[in-house]
Formats: structure tokens, sequence, C-alpha cells
């Protein structure tokens, strides 16, 4: 096998994995006022350098919203959907990092193209699980959801 025909296979594995899960990582990654999040730009300080804590973030998001007993199965799902969907995505990321070095032109564009169709992906997925989330809340959780949740949320640059 080539290198070149290594590293797409390699890299449409990575791609698979990510569209078989659910996020808009760009979309945690701005912080939103939930404690325990990080600020930043976009795609926020410590997504990528390895400082993220997402179990710390979504407990944080948790508490805030006030969830209840009832609503913990619903909450359960969403979590683990966007955890997912960010562990995969910063995994295909890293993939394409590494592929990129040693890629032609063609690749890299093909790669750019994969990993793009990959987020939007993603982002339906944590859009749909923050849907199904939102129909156990109450009026005042939607309301606040609705501005920090992932898959909810819009913040100013980032596509929803």
């Amino acid at each position: 096998m080539t290198r070149s025909v290594a590293r797409r296979s390699l890299l449409g594995s990575a791609l698979i994995v990510s569209l078989a899960a659910p996020v808009a990582v760009a979309q945690m990654g701005g912080g939103g006022g939930a404690p325990g999040a990080m600020g930043g730009g976009r795609m926020g300080r410590g997504m990528m350098g390895g400082r993220w804590n997402m179990p710390r973030y979504l407990d944080a998001l948790k508490t805030r919203l006030a969830i209840t007993p009832e609503q913990e199965t619903l909450w359960k799902e969403y979590a683990n959907t966007v955890a997912g969907v960010a562990e995969q995505m910063q995994g295909a990321h890293q993939t394409m990092y590494e592929a990129m070095g040693t890629a032609t032109w063609e690749e890299r564009q093909q790669m750019m193209n994969e990993m793009f169709q990959a987020r939007q992906q993603a982002a339906r997925t944590v859009h749909e699980a923050a849907v199904k989330l939102l129909a156990g809340l109450t009026p005042e959780q939607k309301t606040q959801a609705e501005t920090l949740l992932p898959g909810l949320a819009f913040r100013p640059g980032m596509m929803r």
C-alpha cells in the first residue's frame, strides 16, 4: 500500500468515526458563561491544547440548568452525545494534522472538504440531541439552554 493510499485510508476511517456520532466543537469552545467553561476564540484556548475538561464543562452546564432527577435520563443522553462527538472530532483533527505534512495539494483539499462535511454532520447530530433535551425542560430551563447548550447556542462568528 502506498503512503498516499494509507493516509487516505487512515483519514477516511477517522472521518467515518466522526460522522457516526454527534458537535460543533466550535460551539462548545466559546465558554458562553457556563461555570468551568473555557473562554477564548472560536475554538477556545484549551480544546485542542489538552486543557479542555469535558466532564467539568458538562457538569457546569447541568448545574446551571438545574437538571432535575426526572430529567437525568435526557441529560445523560445529551451529554454523552456532546462528549462523544467532541472526542471523535478531536481525533479526526489530529489524524488530519498528522497527514497534512506529506499530503499533496489534492489530498489536502480532499481532507479539508471531508472535515467540513464531518463538522456539518456533527453540528446536526448535536443539534438534534439538544432539541430532544429541550423538549423535557421547563420554560425557564429552555430559556437558559437556548443560550448555553452546544447545538442550540449561537455565538457571534460561528455557524449555527
